[in-house]
């Protein structure tokens, strides 16, 4: 019970990445650059700070660093362009995020994504399906109505429902753990 209570609490902070965490300035911004803040959180305080961050645009490494969990770091993407985030830390299991910068010739508002995110340990990993867990956590693009870059929540909905649907977290948890996540989370 300890481990499903670990993993939902995990599940639930890579949740808000996806629909919780965009930040509106309300004023409009130059559409050439989309800028990512982000902070990956170190959750035991006995491991090493670091991770690795990775950028990927088709396939092709675009820009790594290493940078120390609990510390806001900041990516500058081109704009209409696809690119995967990946974060990497030893004994964890990899995360990535999409982020379509297309803008459609609309007027954007914010072209800024926020999120603070945890990893899942590879110990819990066990417990979620492992048809999925190498998909993206989330896609991050913009909202016409709104004009700002979001999580699509759909995509985030399925993919969670998806990824704690096994035979080791049984389907009520499943469902308490999104429909709070839902009510704690922000609409995108």
């Amino acid at each position: 019970m300890k481990t499903t209570t670990k993993l939902l609490t995990a599940a639930m902070i890579i949740l808000m990445l996806i629909t919780n965490t965009v930040l509106a300035k309300g004023t409009k911004s130059n559409p050439g650059d989309f800028t990512i803040n982000g902070i990956i959180v170190k959750t035991n305080k006995k491991l090493d700070s670091k991770c690795k961050i990775e950028l990927f645009n088709e396939n092709q490494l675009v820009d790594s660093s290493i940078i120390k969990m609990n510390k806001p770091f900041e990516l500058k993407l081109k704009k209409d362009v696809w690119y995967t985030l990946r974060v990497t830390k030893e004994g964890f299991l990899p995360l990535m995020i999409s982020f379509n910068t297309e803008t459609y010739n609309e007027e954007v508002l914010n072209n800024e994504f926020h999120f603070e995110t945890e990893l899942i340990e590879l110990a819990e990993a066990k417990f979620l399906n492992p048809d999925l867990i190498d998909f993206p956590v989330g896609i991050v693009a913009l909202n016409k109505d709104t004009k700002k870059f979001e999580a699509r929540e759909t995509y985030t909905n399925n993919y969670t429902m998806g990824l704690f649907q096994t035979p080791q977290l049984p389907a009520d948890i499943v469902k308490e753990y999104v429909s709070k996540s839902k009510l704690t989370s922000g609409m995108c």
